[in-house]
């Protein structure tokens, strides 16, 4: 079992970064609630998260994974293309965990087009030193398309203004999730 080198752990490693000085927070795909959660358990006290989902069962989900939290977070039952439509604040973490909703139908995914403009849209709204996560699953054909577009997106970026990082697992099969990392630095 992997315990130290799997994308998630490095995600977190990242936020945890992030989340010392972040005062907006975005889950742009909340899910069952699981990295929501993790946000606001790590957060500093007067940061505020934001919890988007498309899904009303996403969302339940969501709520109940952080009930402990809800005071600190805003429920959005929204697409994540919708964000800047929501918040209106400079972005310090934007987490996005593309795919479907785990233990959901497998039927409804995230959809590359929309993917790639919620990114583009946050982009914008980045902070300086404000940090894009982006988990890709390209085990599904949404995923894998997914992966595409993002990669034609991200790795254009001028360096002068974003750092781009991808972390792949080499020596694993060309489906296993892998991560994105995108930094405004200008």
């Amino acid at each position: 079992m992997q315990t130290a080198v799997n994308m998630l752990a490095i995600a977190q490693g990242v936020w945890s970064k992030a989340l010392e000085t972040a005062r907006v927070i975005v889950d742009a795909t909340s899910g069952a609630g699981r990295d929501t959660l993790y946000l606001a358990q790590h957060k500093q006290p007067h940061a505020h998260i934001y919890a988007f989902d498309v899904q009303p069962t996403a969302m339940l989900k969501t709520k109940k994974t952080t009930e402990a939290f809800r005071e600190d977070i805003t429920y959005v039952l929204d697409s994540h293309e919708n964000i800047s439509q929501v918040v209106a604040d400079k972005l310090d973490l934007v987490v996005f965990n593309l795919g479907y909703l785990p233990g959901g139908d497998h039927s409804i995914t995230t959809v590359p087009k929309v993917t790639v403009k919620a990114v583009e849209n946050v982009m914008k709204q980045l902070a300086v030193n404000g940090v894009i996560s982006i988990m890709v699953y390209p085990g599904h054909p949404a995923g894998k398309e997914e992966g595409v577009h993002l990669m034609l997106l991200l790795e254009e970026l001028p360096k002068e203004e974003y750092s781009v990082v991808k972390c792949q697992l080499t020596n694993h099969d060309s489906t296993a999730p892998y991560l994105y990392l995108v930094e405004k630095v200008k």
